[in-house]
């Protein structure tokens, strides 16, 4: 199924993500079937839109999150928009990920970051970091202000965004910022990539 095939089926928030992080994606140049990871499943529509692109996609989530954002029928998702086999989902905590070093071309952490309570964000970065491969970029997507105003209107108690950067150690990883059409795209490679 095509992109614009999927926006169809998902709706117009599909095709929101797709396109901030298709915004990413292009400053990224990943080769064809690289292995991804989406930490913060959700809806699963940033793992779906990875897959459709044609990586193999590991997303996941913490198995005891009960917030409005989690368990949110991904896989019937990821059905209608055909690439279910292209994705596994696998139970984790973002802040002690349960993979090797270097697993992942990508990570991506999609609206995530913010929703992390605030004294686990340097560890959920560190993590990210240690995951993606030496050539490879952890990508964090935050909303925008008038992005949080819209959410507030279902949940008022949303967080603010974060500010990545703030949580990632000194000579850690190199930063750059692209804005998106709703979110503030944040890539961290590593200093030698």
């Amino acid at each position: 199924m095509d992109i614009n095939a999927i926006s169809t089926s998902l709706g117009p928030r599909f095709e929101v993500v797709a396109g901030d992080t298709a915004k990413a994606l292009a400053a990224l140049a990943l080769p064809p079937g690289a292995r991804v990871l989406d930490v913060g499943t959700g809806s699963g529509h940033n793992a779906i839109f990875l897959a459709a692109r044609g990586f193999d996609v590991v997303t996941g989530e913490p198995a005891d999150d009960r917030s409005m954002y989690a368990g949110r029928e991904w896989a019937e998702n990821a059905r209608k928009a055909g690439v279910r086999e292209r994705i596994r989902f696998e139970s984790f905590d973002a802040s002690a990920m349960p993979f090797e070093s270097e697993a992942f071309d990508a990570v991506f952490l999609f609206g995530m970051l913010h929703h992390a309570p605030e004294e686990r964000r340097p560890a959920v970065m560190s993590e990210a970091l240690r995951v993606v491969k030496q050539a490879g970029a952890v990508v964090v997507c935050e909303p925008g202000a008038e992005v949080l105003q819209m959410v507030r209107a279902d949940d008022p108690g949303h967080p603010d965004a974060a500010n990545p950067g703030e949580y990632v150690i000194a000579g850690q990883a190199r930063e750059q910022r692209l804005t998106g059409s709703w979110m503030e795209i944040y890539l961290f490679r590593k200093p030698d990539a």
